[in-house]
């Protein structure tokens, strides 16, 4: 038999070997392991960025490419601050957040070589004494000065076929300018005075997410196109945009007339009327429409929003002063703007003036834009206002537009 210290020897080599195959086996492990593969950077397909704010791509992308100016150039198509030109052509792919795009940025327009007076005299206009009767066809939409002028500084208050007084009237601009000067090229401001065909605008070619702007522009192309407001539509599953809005207060299957939903997203903005007009309607009178003003929005079968400029924006609500004015179905288009649901901009800066107004408003994730149109209707004569900001921030910067409206308004009644 063996003895105890046989048997503990043999026990302590038996866990000396043990533990020497542990470390071994370990050893062979860790070194003879196949190599795990390298993380795979994140791949991105690089946007179109030409024609766009430099200070607006930079907020939407900066979290996935780097942009370098290298150089500043004018251009006729874009205004001051808009990118030219891109290194990284669209569609190429890159790597997220190890890129840097290079890119040329707009001067705005090129100094001619004359200068010109600021101002011109006003043109003649005859009064019309007859009120013609309405139409259900084309209407009567004069050519005005604001739509074929450029300014030669984007940033800088230009004003066409208007004498601006002296006095009051000059620091009305001066203050306007200021105003609109301290957004730079994140604020886009132009009005109208039909009466004379004058305008004053700033930045007025700068692109803004118009948002539920284009609503009443919508309403008015298929107005115009001789929509039957009696017909119905039904609501299904697939068009329900929110369950905040009134028309998704109604079960699915319920039939809405054209009027019903025209009055929905005009005057209250509701986005399951308009993706209902769009679906059921269609898109082809908003084309012909557009194009028959010579604006570039066209509607697609992915796309029914827009971005516009202050400048389209007002060509359009132009044409919707006449509209109102001249076509039978004016009169809804008026009542839809007159009793807007938010009225926190131009019409709470000008309680004591009639205001058909549509508001929009787009957040993104690191800014949003907010817009307001509308036409202002004086005691001797109306006038069309489009304001634009981009801002940053939970509240939105309702003052901005109270402000330029106010001061708009008082300018009007000096001229």
């Amino acid at each position: 038999m063996k003895t105890a210290y046989e048997k503990e020897k043999i026990i302590s080599v038996v866990i000396i070997i043990v533990s020497l195959s542990i470390m071994v086996g370990v050893a062979l492990f860790i070194f003879f392991r196949p190599a795990e593969p390298p993380p795979q950077p994140d791949i991105e397909t690089m946007p179109a960025i030409v024609g766009y704010s430099y200070r607006e791509v930079q907020a939407c992308y900066e979290r996935f490419f780097d942009i370098s100016v290298i150089g500043q150039d004018y251009s006729d198509k874009f205004a001051e601050g808009a990118i030219l030109s891109q290194s990284i052509a669209e569609g190429k792919e890159y790597l997220k957040g190890r890129t840097t795009v290079e890119v040329i940025v707009s001067k705005g327009a090129k100094p001619v070589e004359t200068t010109a007076p600021a101002t011109e005299a006003p043109v003649e206009t005859t009064t019309v004494v007859t009120e013609p009767p309405k139409v259900d066809g084309p209407i009567d939409n004069p050519i005005a000065a604001f739509e074929t002028n450029y300014p030669s500084s984007a940033l800088d208050i230009t004003t066409y076929n208007l004498e601006i007084p002296d006095g009051r009237g000059t620091e009305i601009v001066n203050e306007l300018y200021s105003l609109m000067r301290a957004h730079g090229a994140d604020a886009g401001f132009l009005y109208y005075n039909p009466e004379n065909g004058g305008s004053v605008e700033y930045n007025a070619d700068e692109r803004f997410s118009s948002g539920s702007i284009i609503k009443a522009i919508y309403a008015r192309a298929i107005l115009g196109a001789g929509i039957d407001l009696y017909a119905e539509y039904e609501m299904t599953e697939n068009l329900l945009n929110s369950q905040y809005e009134r028309v998704n207060d109604e079960p699915v299957g319920t039939m809405f007339t054209a009027e019903e939903l025209i009055r929905a997203a005009v005057a209250e903005s509701d986005n399951t009327a308009y993706k209902m007009l769009y679906h059921y309607v269609g898109y082809l009178d908003f084309n012909e429409y557009a194009k028959s003003l010579g604006l570039p929005q066209r509607m697609t079968d992915e796309n029914y929003w827009f971005r516009m400029t202050a400048r389209q924006t007002a060509a359009y609500f132009k044409d919707i002063y006449y509209f109102i004015e001249q076509h039978i179905n004016g009169s809804l288009m008026e009542e839809c703007m007159e009793n807007a649901e938010y009225r926190e901009m131009f019409s709470a800066a000008l309680p004591d003036k009639t205001v058909a107004e549509k508001y929009g408003y787009l957040p993104q994730e690191d800014f949003y834009t907010l817009g307001d149109a509308g036409i202002v209707y004086g005691t001797d004569s109306d006038y069309v206002l489009v304001v634009y900001v981009r801002g940053t921030g939970t509240s939105l910067n309702t003052e901005f537009f109270r402000e330029a409206a106010a001061l708009a308004d008082e300018l009007h009644e000096l001229l």
